[in-house]
């Protein structure tokens, strides 16, 4: 969970009291998701300009 904490997706007392740990971890997968999406652009970005 300390991933959620330094991307400031929740703060450490969230995930203590707000979230339970199936919504913390759904959480992680969302944002997991959003950094292969951001990588998959990027990736295909720099093939666009490679040719």
């Amino acid at each position: 969970m300390y991933v959620l904490i330094k991307s400031r997706l929740a703060s450490k007392y969230e995930l203590e009291t707000v979230y339970t740990l199936d919504e913390a971890l759904k959480l992680y997968a969302l944002h997991q998701m959003d950094l292969d999406i951001e990588r998959g652009h990027a990736e295909e970005m720099k093939r666009q300009i490679e040719h």
